[in-house]
Parts: structure tokens; C-alpha cells; sequence
């Protein structure tokens, strides 16, 4: 099919379906472009510029059809104190190397890793920023114009002594807003013509009509200049770039986790399937050119990619669709939208802020695992206390040392004394006399690596006591050996053969046994026959029966 033919059959099935969730989505877009910007700490024009670009970017070159990019309540945290203690540029440096950092998460096919870091520590992470965002909002809810903190205590500090300045008119917004917000969508359900119009574009418009025609003196987002995004050079000075890397890696790591959730959703909604390499090449692409239009860092946003399937989109062009739509908005309305009132914005936040503390996780969490729990409240706690950057770091810690944990109480090495006496390798132990003197058999199983030592010296090195002369060490049940496994087992049989016994090894897995034959000196070992290997441990024990002295 020619190209030709491709554009006339895309305009006849697909353009009106993209056109009208693009527009959809782009109302939705809009206001949380603005509320993300000013929690973030910028100005709300570089929100728009960020949604306009970012959208039309990835829906591009990602690799999720439906996904729709922009400023995202996760991001706004740590884009906030970067702003903080780096200042504008180097934000906009730090967004750059995280889309350089993604790009090369894309290249090394490292999205299939992401889906390894464990529940608790994501879901610790984003009900951390939900409270963040949240008490970052009370001052724009009560109408008072405070300097940016911080702490999330500092900031408490601040609301409850100026409560008494609180503007009665913008927590009427604010509340108004929230109510809103949650009534409309009901109402507006039942209307033939009016259930696809999103009650945040409806409460944005009462609340610009209110501030503008009745003149209210509440805080107000300001000007927004409709200009078409300049290009800016960025400041690439190599200890400006050495003190944004922390923040850059850890923008390009929650970039990453919520673009890639995004695209699962979005393919449980529609029963396609993501290119997780692509789309974070893609993201990595949005992130490295947004900061040279001055856009902050960008990645997927579930509920505008949701919103995007849901009103019909049939292509990625609705994705970029819904991008020309909002540059028209800034260029044709955007002196309007300085009349926005912020405490309208702390109502849309709020709601968004919520939503991000999953309660039913949290408590499915908590019934489920007391590890996991004490996981998921470390990352909340750190979170909200320290810095988002400790806070991911320290919840990958804990969930690596508990995962060591478990790993060890999976091992269980045991004699054979407790199987039936009648049965298989106890009944021929126990029906041969020298068998029954001479030989212990033990049965390894799970993992032989560096946290089951301690098991092992506990059960076998030091357990020995009954002094018999020959031990069989069962390895069917052992997927795997680390290098501290196989310097363990190999001491274990330098310090038997010293004592005048011998160790016998049965039913080794291949990857054990690659290990093993790795290994110069164990290789060395089975080689010179100082150790022997045998398919099955009756073939073993029928070898140490016959030879009577175990061959020696």
C-alpha cells in the first residue's frame, strides 16, 4: 500500500475517532498542565509547553499507541526541589541528562528490569508524593501566598501561623471545586449531549468567569504568554551537571516506572502490547529536547492515556492531535487563563494527590506481609521526610536485604533420617550395615548461595557429629550456585578430605554443574577424583556398598 493510499484510508477510518479523543484528552490536559507547573515550582506557561511537547513527541517515536505524555503529579516532588536547590537551570539540565539516562535504559533494553522492583516500594513512593503534593496545596487552598519550604513540616508550620490570613473567597473556590469535581461527573452522566465533557474543564470555566466578571481578589495564576516555545541553550557546566546527576537519574527512574505502568494499563484497556524499548527511547526523546523549549521533565500520565481510550482514539495521532490543540489554547487563550484562580488548581491537585495514596494496596499489603509492610512505610516515611532521591534509593535497599532474607529461609538442608525408613534411599541406607555406619546423606534445597551459609555451616560443617566417614550431598533441588556457594562447598570438601572422609556429590542440576566445572580448582578436584559426582544418589550409595572402603 502506498503512502498515498495510507493517509486517504487513515482520513476515512481513523481521523474523526483521534480527532475527537485528542480534543477530549486535551481538555483534560490543560488545567493539569498548569496545576503540575505551579506545584512544581515554575512558571505555568512551561507546563503547557512541556504537555505540547512531551505529547506530540512520544506519541511519535514511544512504543505505546495510546499513551499521552505531559507534567504528572509524581514528577512534581522531585522537579520542586530541584528547582529548590538548583534553580531553573538546573532543572532543565537535570531534565536533559534524564533523557539521556532513559534513551540508554532504552538501548540496553533495561524497561523489562523496572518491572522488578517490588509493590511496596512504588506504592510507598507515590503515596509518599500523594501527602507531599497534598500539603504542598494548603496554602493555594486557604488562599494564602507563602514561600516555598523544604519540608513538608516546614510548610504545615507556615499554613497553621498564617491561618488567620486565610482568604474566605478562595476556600470557597477550593471547596466549591472538590465538590464539583465529584458531583459533575454523575450529573453530566445522564446527559445525551453532555456525558463526554470533562467536569474539570467545566469547573475551570466557573471559576475563571467568577474571577474575571466579579473582579475577586484570591491569588491567581498570572500572565501565561501565548508565544510559540523558544529555543534555549542550556547551561552545561560541569559542577552544575556533577550536583544534578542525583536528581537526573532518580527523574529518569520515576519517568521510567510511571511510563511503563502507563503503557501496561493502557494495553490491559485495549489488548495491544507496548514496546517497552521504545517507549522509553521515546520518553528519553521528550525529555532531552523539552528542556531546550524551556518544558520541565515529562512521562506518561494514566489518567489522560485513559481518558484517551476512552473517548475512541484509534492511533497514536490522537496523541499528537491532542498536542496542536492545547498550542492552539496557549496561543489563541492564553491571556485568559492568567484569571485562573490557584485555589481551583489546589482542588484539582488535591483530588490528584489522593488518589496517588492507594489505601486498598496499602492494606492488602499490610494483611499480606509484615516485610513488605515495613518496606512500603520506610519508603512512605522517607518520602515524605528526607528526599525523593534517599527515599527510592533506601526502599531498593531494604526490598534487596529482605529479598536475601526470604531467599535464606527458603533453604532447608536436612538428613535423610527424615524420610520413611521403608522407602527409597533410607530403606537401602538402612538395609546395608555399612552403609547405615559409614554414611550420611544430605538434601539441599533452594538456592546454595552467599545468605545460606550460615544454614549450611549450621546443618552440615558443624552438625556432623555422628563422624561418619562418607557424605552424600543431594543438589536436585538446587537451581543455581553463586560464586560464594562454590568456595563454601569446596572448603567444606578440602576440610573432609583432610579428616581422611570424602564427599560425594548426586543429582547436580547443569547450571550447578557449570559452575562447578568453572571453577579451576573444584574442576581440578572432580577431575582427581577428590571429590566424585554421580547422576542419581542410589547409583552412589550402590558404589560405596560394593566397594566396601568407598573405593579408597
Amino acid at each position: 500500500m502506498t503512502t498515498e493510499h495510507k493517509i486517504k484510508k487513515y482520513f476515512e477510518e481513523s481521523f474523526l475517532s483521534d480527532l475527537k479523543a485528542g480534543f477530549i484528552t486535551a481538555v483534560v490536559a490543560l488545567p493539569l498542565a498548569i496545576a503540575f507547573a505551579l506545584a512544581s515550582g515554575v512558571e505555568p506557561v512551561m507546563g503547557l509547553y512541556t504537555a505540547i511537547i512531551a505529547g506530540a513527541l512520544v506519541s511519535s517515536f514511544g512504543g505505546s499507541r495510546y499513551s499521552i505524555s505531559g507534567p504528572t503529579g509524581a514528577m512534581t516532588v522531585i522537579i520542586l526541589s530541584t528547582v529548590n536547590t538548583h534553580g531553573v537551570e538546573g532543572l532543565l539540565l537535570a531534565g536533559c541528562l534524564a533523557g539521556i539516562f532513559q534513551i540508554l535504559f532504552g538501548i540496553m533494553n533495561l524497561g523489562k528490569v523496572v518491572k522488578y522492583i517490588p509493590l511496596p516500594v512504588i506504592s510507598g513512593f507515590t503515596s509518599g508524593i500523594g501527602v507531599i503534593i497534598l500539603i504542598g496545596q494548603l496554602s493555594n487552598s486557604f488562599g494564602l501566598v507563602l514561600p516555598a519550604r523544604e519540608h513538608v513540616w516546614e510548610t504545615v508550620y507556615d499554613v497553621f501561623v498564617a491561618l488567620g490570613m486565610a482568604n474566605t473567597t478562595a476556600i470557597l473556590i477550593f471547596s466549591g471545586t472538590i465538590a464539583l469535581m465529584l458531583l459533575l461527573p454523575r450529573i453530566l452522566s445522564g446527559s445525551r449531549y453532555l456525558n463526554n465533557v470533562p467536569a474539570s474543564i467545566v469547573t475551570l470555566m466557573i471559576s475563571v468567569v467568577l474571577t474575571y466578571y466579579f473582579h475577586l481578589e484570591v491569588p491567581i495564576v498570572g500572565d501565561i504568554p501565548g508565544n510559540i516555545p523558544q529555543f534555549h541553550m542550556l547551561n552545561f557546566d560541569l559542577e552544575l551537571i556533577y550536583a544534578v546527576l542525583p536528581a537526573a537519574f532518580t527523574i529518569a527512574l520515576l519517568g521510567t516506572i510511571e511510563s511503563l505502568l502507563c503503557a501496561v494499563v493502557c494495553d490491559a484497556m485495549t489488548t495491544t502490547k507496548h514496546n517497552s524499548k521504545k517507549e522509553l527511547i521515546g520518553q528519553g526523546i521528550a525529555n532531552v529536547v523539552l528542556p531546550f523549549f524551556a518544558g520541565i521533565p515529562a512521562t506518561a500520565a494514566i489518567a489522560r492515556s485513559a481518558v484517551n481510550i476512552r473517548e475512541g482514539a484509534r492511533t497514536r495521532m490522537s496523541g499528537v492531535i491532542h498536542s496542536l490543540i492545547l498550542f492552539a489554547i496557549l496561543i489563541f487563550f492564553g491571556p485568559i487563563a492568567r484569571y485562573i484562580p490557584k485555589a481551583y488548581l489546589a482542588g484539582i491537585l488535591i483530588l490528584v494527590s489522593i488518589k496517588m495514596i492507594n489505601i486498598e494496596e496499602i492494606r492488602t499489603t499490610m494483611r499480606i506481609s509484615k516485610m513488605d509492610t515495613f518496606v512500603l512505610l520506610s519508603t512512605f516515611a522517607l518520602t515524605v521526610l528526607t528526599d525523593l532521591v534517599f527515599a527510592i534509593q533506601a526502599g531498593m535497599f531494604l526490598s534487596i536485604i529482605l529479598l536475601f532474607i526470604r531467599l535464606t529461609n527458603m533453604i532447608d538442608i536436612h538428613t535423610m533420617e527424615n524420610y520413611d525408613p521403608s522407602e527409597g534411599i533410607n530403606a537401602t541406607i538402612l538395609s546395608d550395615p555399612y552403609l547405615h555406619d559409614n554414611v550420611a546423606v544430605y538434601t539441599i534445597n533452594g538456592p546454595f548461595f552467599f545468605g545460606a551459609m550460615n544454614v549450611f555451616e549450621h546443618k552440615v560443617d558443624e552438625q556432623i557429629n555422628m563422624r561418619k566417614k562418607y557424605v552424600v550431598i543431594r543438589m536436585r533441588y538446587v537451581p543455581f550456585i553463586d560464586t560464594t556457594g562454590i568456595e563454601r562447598l569446596k572448603s567444606f570438601i578440602l576440610n573432609r578430605n583432610k579428616l581422611g572422609d570424602h564427599v560425594y556429590l548426586t543429582s547436580v542440576q547443569p547450571e550447578v554443574m557449570a559452575a562447578i566445572n568453572s571453577d579451576t580448582a573444584l574442576s581440578e578436584m572432580v577431575k582427581e577424583k577428590d571429590v566424585l559426582i554421580f547422576q542419581r544418589t542410589q547409583e552412589a550409595l550402590s558404589y560405596l556398598s560394593s566397594s566396601g572402603e568407598g573405593g579408597k
